[in-house]
């Protein structure tokens, strides 16, 4: 998710608020004639890494207790050697199962280093250009902006395409669903804006990997998981890596829990999006791929890519002239979140980093290409992210590089700011207050009497602080927060807008990051009647896949009033994982929410227009490959039998109950019960004799065109 694909991560201070990394025909495990260039034998290794083994092994503890994560499996590799390698907590509570090395993790974005694989070794052969347009590929590729032909494949691994960013709807399910890149991606990018002009500014963008995947069947001739088990896990001896295509034995991966009570797994993740975050693999498996990377391109005597490509990936690709802030944290290379590892250039050395998320699986991808040294963090969890896989690997690799005898020791910490405290001027903190929107979140810059500033973040219920703490202007011009970390705040300009930059220590803690968190929105013209007549309102999904588990998320989009900020709504509730408001702009038409944020990296991403359509009468959207109907007019089953038809574009069906019943469904596909606050209380496929419904409580039936299903309701016993 997805690297994220969830949302891909800030750090420390906002690490639960800004999202991330967000990512199949059956393939058994792979197995074939190619040698092992990964040694696992750590008595054969030229150097002690007792040191690192022993805090490195004591921090995946610490971290596996503050996250509460259910599994961890860890790989530190030196040139061509496993120097380490160990899994922390339980695989399967079920049977006790520990995690072995090789158990599967879902490694989300990190997947998108596959795609970039195959791409470049279509680049090798002289089948593919990085330059030429992505249409030359892939002709049934279509936007509603006519400058999408100019999109090139270099922009789709760079991130730079000007595409929204990630269509999530349907991309994560509990079973495969082939109709997301057959029919919904494709068919949804065809109704869709770009965001930005091609190749004008690298924002992430997960959409864009799908498209990778696609060029690379187009181009290869072959099912995308098939060229890529073919020719990248195969030849690499990568034989605990596979594309969900079906159900995997429980014996073979880590299972997730929603807590740390239950012994009851989650069911397994099906991550539709191929390119950008399928992947299952370990961390020994991922030791192959470093130690490729680390070789120039070569694997075990076998050429995987030219050293060319290895090079060209690792190299700064980051396009845009708006660059108010040092842009440190993301300097995306093809495929790599950033080229530049900030942890290991401050100490002197080149790190080429990946991490992913899905819902609940995170990875970490580290590799110091001149020190030979690459680390792998893999784990399970709900509230652990790979912003604190990377941060294990970036440790795991500075305590290797002192036992390696290249660093004399650990760097030191960075601490809270010494300098003085300045009294602001009244136009030093207008020039930071103020509402700032981001792709999955909105925030506010408040200021008290004394001109000290408050960061808050908007959710549905109104403004919430993210710190109990404020900040207080210093000698630097900065609004520092008086914690040990030394975070700080302050306004930055480019290309004519304004931005609030977080200046955050990270990793390891001997250096900071700055992110452009926000772009300032100042208030707008006042809505129109339409556009109020939405705010508070909800629409329910209806182009959702029966499997789908809409990323944890009630299957609704909202209109959402923005406090402070007149002239514009938000949107809630989208199915992207993100959880908070993404601003949009009414002012354009009726009948149209635009997309306008331009924001480089990574607070920029996962935008989308909002087009809202005339159905039967009533006012339906449209976002993404998402269609939503008003929860407003879902028809009320009545007493008795009730009888209901799916419609001629398949579209799921939604029902209500007015009063505790209980409900029996016959000659359905597939149905869902959800509560009052749509949080999914049962679900089955086929008829079912007797379902309790509470008050207010939601069905949605699913089928193809035609079918009609009878709900009869009977009234709950008082």
């Amino acid at each position: 998710m997805l690297s994220g694909l969830l949302a891909h991560r800030s750090r420390g201070f906002l690490l639960a608020l800004v999202a991330s990394a967000f990512l199949l025909a059956p393939i058994a495990p792979v197995a074939g004639p190619w040698p092992s260039a990964v040694s696992t034998a750590q008595a054969a290794a030229p150097v002690s890494y007792a040191a690192t083994i022993a805090d490195g092994r004591a921090a995946a503890k610490e971290l596996m207790t503050t996250s509460g994560a259910a599994s961890m499996s860890v790989a530190l590799v030196d040139g061509t050697k496993v120097v380490w390698q160990e899994t922390f907590g339980v695989a399967d509570r079920a049977t006790g199962a520990k995690p072995t090395s090789s158990t599967m993790y879902g490694i989300g974005s990190v997947s998108k280093m596959f795609v970039t694989m195959a791409v470049m070794q279509l680049v090798d052969a002289g089948e593919v250009s990085l330059d030429t347009p992505v249409v030359t590929y892939l002709p049934t590729f279509r936007m509603a902006d006519p400058e999408y032909a100019q999109i090139t494949v270099r922009m789709l691994l760079d991130h730079s395409a000007g595409l929204p960013g990630s269509d999530y709807f349907n991309t994560l399910t509990t079973a495969p669903n082939p109709d997301y890149m057959a029919r919904q991606f494709l068919a949804g990018l065809a109704t869709q804006r770009l965001k930005t002009t091609p190749g004008s500014m690298s924002v992430y963008c997960n959409d864009c990997f799908t498209l990778a995947e696609m060029v690379v069947e187009s181009v290869s001739g072959e099912p995308y998981a098939q060229y890529v088990t073919d020719e990248l896990f195969v030849p690499m001896g990568m034989t605990h890596s596979r594309y969900p295509t079906e159900a995997f034995a429980d014996d073979v991966y880590a299972h997730a829990y929603t807590d740390s009570a239950t012994t009851t797994a989650d069911p397994q993740e099906f991550v539709n999006l191929y390119g950008s975050g399928a992947v299952w693999s370990t961390p020994t498996d991922m030791a192959h791929v470093a130690t490729m990377f680390m070789g120039g391109g070569v694997y075990a005597g076998h050429r995987i890519l030219s050293a060319a490509s290895v090079a060209e990936m690792g190299r700064d690709q980051v396009r845009t002239t708006l660059d108010p802030a040092p842009l440190n944290t993301y300097i995306y290379g093809l495929g790599w979140d950033t080229v530049k590892q900030r942890g290991l250039a401050a100490v002197g050395q080149v790190g080429w980093m990946k991490g992913g998320d899905t819902q609940v699986y995170h990875a970490a991808f580290l590799v110091a290409p001149g020190a030979k040294i690459s680390a792998v963090v893999e784990a399970v969890g709900y509230a652990i992210s790979s912003t604190n896989a990377e941060d294990l690997a970036e440790r795991m690799i500075l305590h290797a590089l002192v036992d390696k005898g290249t660093l004399p020791k650990t760097p030191a910490i960075v601490g809270a700011t010494k300098l003085p405290i300045r009294t602001p001027t009244a136009a030093q903190v207008a020039a930071v207050v103020g509402v700032y929107g981001a792709g999955g979140n909105t925030f506010r810059v408040t200021a008290d009497a004394a001109g000290a500033l408050t960061l808050s973040s908007l959710a549905t219920g109104g403004w919430v602080p993210l710190s109990t703490t404020t900040f207080t202007l210093r000698s630097d011009g900065a609004f520092w927060a008086p914690n040990d970390k030394g975070t700080s705040i302050r306004a930055v300009t480019g290309w004519g807008r304004r931005y609030l930059d977080l200046r955050d220590r990270a990793g390891y803690g001997h250096y900071r990051t700055d992110l452009l968190l926000g772009e300032r929105v100042l208030p707008g013209k006042p809505l129109t009647a339409a556009w109020q007549a939405r705010e508070g309102k909800t629409w329910l999904i209806v182009t959702d896949v029966p499997t789908s588990t809409n990323w944890g998320a009630p299957p609704r989009i909202g209109i959402v009033e923005i406090p402070d900020l007149p002239g514009y709504v938000g949107t809630a509730g989208d199915g992207g994982g993100g959880g908070g408001v993404t601003l949009i702009d009414p002012s354009t038409s009726d009948a149209l929410g635009a997309m306008f944020l331009v924001i480089p990296t990574a607070q920029g991403r996962d935008l989308a227009d909002v087009v809202f359509l005339q159905r039967g009468g009533e006012e339906w959207l449209r976002t993404g490959s998402a269609v939503a109907r008003p929860q407003a007019s879902v028809p009320v089953l009545a007493l008795g039998a009730n009888t209901v038809t799916i419609g001629t574009e398949g579209y799921a069906e939604w029902r209500s109950v007015a009063a505790a019943s209980a409900l029996a469904i016959a000659g359905t596909d597939t149905w869902k019960l959800y509560d009052a606050d749509l949080a999914l209380v049962a679900s089955g496929v086929g008829n079912a004799a007797s379902v309790a419904a509470t008050a207010g409580a939601y069905l949605e039936v699913f089928g193809k065109a035609g079918a009609t299903t009878t709900v009869t309701v009977t009234a709950a016993a008082p």
